[in-house]
């Protein structure tokens, strides 16, 4: 009888074990196979996926990118106010990027990881470099951004749910993110940005609305992706070439 209990243990164990190395197998295999993204994909699919996990996959890519680069930091608060509706970037319910980063940060389903995607995000908008001064191109943005995640968006209550996540990572990141909204520039936690070994794009692009994703070729007269617009090719060959790789990230909730 003993043997037999042993036995059944020992088969549940190794089919348990079994699973583990199938999810594991799938998750990298999950991982390789995202293919490469732009930032105006990025920030579209950021607003308009309907996976959460797709949506945390942009806000990595946005992340990687986003450090000190002026120009991206622009795009996402640009995004977020709606200062290209011919882009997709705001919803028919008036939330741009940001607010769709709050609403995800703040939610108690999906994965942990994910929500640390979001609060990253979040925290790389938030980043005042100290080794300049406030005049500095980059920490202007910053400072706006702070100004208008706290004030136009009301940043902060959906900052204080996600300080109540079951996560120690995401309270930690949520709480010295709660900090900076509050004026506190120092404010770092403990875990740095992307360290989690999530899904991540790579970044193809700057902008795509006015480079060719398959050359690089920079003009003003592009094809465009007729669904999202945010991706332009200088000729038929190449959109058609780059179909399998866009359609990842132009899907979209109407």
């Amino acid at each position: 009888m003993g043997a037999m209990i042993s036995n059944t243990a020992a088969s549940i164990c190794l089919g348990v074990g079994f699973c583990g190395l199938l999810w594991f197998a799938w998750r990298r295999r999950r991982v390789a196979a995202l293919p490469d993204i732009s930032v105006p994909e990025a920030l579209y699919a950021l607003a308009r996926a309907e996976d959460r996990s797709k949506r945390a996959e942009c806000a990595r890519a946005l992340t990687s990118i986003m450090a000190g680069e002026v120009q991206v930091l622009e795009e996402v608060l640009d995004e977020s106010r709606g200062k290209h509706p011919e882009f997709g970037g705001v919803l028919p319910d008036g939330r741009g990027v940001l607010s769709v980063v709050l609403d995800d940060l703040s939610s108690h389903g999906g994965l942990a990881c994910d929500t640390e995607a979001f609060a990253d995000l979040l925290l790389q908008c938030t980043a005042f470099d100290a080794s300049w001064d406030e005049t500095d191109e980059w920490n202007e943005l910053v400072l706006e951004a702070v100004t208008y995640l706290r004030q136009d968006l009301k940043a902060e209550a959906f900052v204080a749910i996600a300080e109540s996540s079951s996560s120690p990572t995401v309270r930690e990141k949520a709480c010295a993110l709660h900090r900076r909204l509050r004026g506190d520039r120092t404010a770092e936690p403990t875990k740095g940005l992307l360290e989690t070994s999530a899904a991540m794009p790579g970044v193809l692009s700057m902008n795509t609305r006015v480079q060719c994703p398959v050359c690089m070729t920079m003009q003003k007269d592009l094809l465009r992706c007729p669904a999202c617009r945010n991706v332009g090719y200088c000729c038929v060959q190449h959109l058609q070439e780059d179909v399998p790789r866009h359609r990842v990230w132009c899907s979209s909730r109407a």
